[in-house]
C-alpha cells in the first residue's frame, strides 16, 4: 500500500514538473507573438496564476512530505537523544496532518462552490477557473496522508528523514 502511495505521489510530481513546462512554453509563445505579430495569447497570465502554478505547487505536496523536502529548521532537534527525536517527529507530522486535514476541508468547501457557481475570472477574456479550484483539497489532502504516515512510520521506527533514508535507491 505504501509503495502505491509513494508511486501516486511520484505520479503527481511528475505531473507537476510538466506544469511548469507547460508554463514555460506557454509565455515563451505569448511572448514571442507579442513582440513578432503584436497578437499575445489571450489569457496567460489567468492560465499561469490558476492552472499552473497550482498544479506546479499542489500537486507535488505529498512526494515533498513523503521524502521530507519541505523546509525545515533543525538546529535543536540533530541534538536530541533519539528517542526524543522519534517523538518529536511523529508529533510534528500528526500536527502537520491536521493543519492540513483542515485546509483539505476548507479548499474542498470552495471547490464545491465554485464548480456549483461555475466559476469563472475575467481578464483579457473570460478562463474557466473551477477545474483548477479541486486541484487544492486533492493536493492538501494526499500531503495530509503523507504526513499521517510519516508519523506512524516515525513511531515504529522506520527512516522517515532524508538522513535516514537512501532516496536514490528507490
Amino acid at each position: 500500500m505504501l509503495l502505491l502511495f509513494n508511486r501516486l505521489c511520484a505520479t503527481l510530481m511528475f505531473i507537476g514538473g510538466l506544469g511548469v513546462v507547460a508554463m514555460m512554453l506557454n509565455i515563451v509563445a505569448d511572448v514571442l507573438l507579442k513582440l513578432i505579430w503584436n497578437a499575445p495569447i489571450q489569457g496567460t497570465v489567468e492560465f499561469s496564476s490558476y492552472y499552473y502554478m497550482v498544479v506546479l505547487v499542489m500537486l507535488p505536496m505529498a512526494f515533498v512530505e513523503m521524502r521530507d523536502e519541505q523546509i525545515s529548521v533543525d538546529l535543536l532537534f540533530n541534538h536530541f537523544p533519539d528517542w526524543l527525536q522519534r517523538m518529536s517527529l511523529a508529533l510534528s507530522c500528526l500536527a502537520a496532518a491536521a493543519i492540513l486535514a483542515v485546509m483539505t476541508w476548507r479548499t474542498g468547501l470552495d471547490a464545491i462552490r465554485a464548480i456549483s457557481v461555475g466559476e469563472v475570472v475575467m481578464g483579457s477574456r473570460e478562463v474557466i477557473v473551477w477545474p483548477s479550484r479541486v486541484i487544492l483539497p486533492v493536493g492538501f489532502g494526499l500531503a495530509a496522508i503523507a504526513a499521517l504516515i510519516r508519523s506512524i512510520m516515525a513511531l515504529r521506527g522506520f527512516p522517515v528523514t532524508k538522513a535516514e533514508h537512501d532516496w536514490s535507491a528507490s
